[in-house]
């Protein structure tokens, strides 16, 4: 553990292309707008060197630095997005008609993306091949929801905030908490790197090369080791009674 403040300084200094390669990859999977990812990027690192570099003075030299930069970030844009705008959880409508509903719910109702930026962000990204046309109507089957992106963050009694849930809602948000805990509960049994590889590839939406480098590992074993781990996670959430869409969906959305 490094203790010396321009050591610290130094090794900050060492790791911020990593570290801004890390923070555009989250930014690209949350379909952040530019001025978001911006801001994103600056709030990260001054993060990392709050409190005289607090973040690396608690490396223990246990993973790679870059893994342990990797997880740390991930958390903390779970910070930032929460600070910013709240917590956000799909609608019963869109989890009902799959993960690419839902995907296009959050771009849409909590990114505040034009439907055409949210089609062409789907697309190029793999998760989707259908036209804008065809998302539009996708998007009609799915009710109107305001965002959750305040202009300004204001404390409010719980009990001045209108109930909107629906019964369907409630129930279906409670079985999907006991899905996760399902599925935390079969990542603990893997190997601690293979949890990490998984977070990295399904939380955070990073590319097989990008958790080769991050892990320090070759690129090519990484893909059976991944198909491995995920035949592992999915033979326990079958015995629990998970479907493979849902435990893929599941794992996209997982959160430790």
């Amino acid at each position: 553990m490094i203790s010396d403040r321009r050591e610290l300084e130094a090794l900050f200094l060492s790791q911020v292309g990593w570290i801004e390669r890390v923070t555009a990859a989250i930014s690209r999977r949350h379909g952040l707008p530019r001025d978001d990812a911006d801001d994103f990027v600056s709030w990260a690192k001054l993060k990392l060197i709050e409190d005289d570099y607090a973040v690396f003075r608690k490396f223990r030299g246990e993973s790679s630095i870059t893994t342990y930069l990797t997880v740390v970030i991930a958390m903390l844009h779970r910070d930032y997005r929460t600070q910013r705008w709240g917590r956000w959880r799909p609608s019963a409508a869109a989890r009902r008609r799959g993960a690419l509903a839902v995907r296009l719910e959050t771009l849409v109702y909590r990114d505040r993306l034009k439907l055409e930026q949210a089609g062409e962000l789907l697309r190029t990204s793999g998760q989707a091949e259908l036209s804008d046309r065809e998302l539009g109507k996708l998007l009609t089957e799915l009710p109107a929801r305001l965002s959750v992106r305040p202009t300004r963050v204001e404390a409010e009694p719980l009990s001045d905030s209108p109930a909107t849930d629906r019964a369907d809602d409630l129930v279906i948000a409670d079985e999907t908490e006991a899905e996760k805990k399902a599925i935390g509960g079969v990542l603990q049994r893997l190997a601690p790197e293979d949890q990490l590889m998984l977070r990295m590839r399904f939380w955070e939406g990073m590319s097989v090369a990008d958790i080769a480098r991050g892990l320090g590992v070759p690129q090519k074993p990484l893909y059976r080791r991944m198909d491995r781990a995920l035949a592992e996670v999915r033979g326990y959430l079958a015995d629990s009674g998970v479907s493979r869409e849902d435990a893929r969906e599941l794992l996209s959305e997982w959160t430790p």
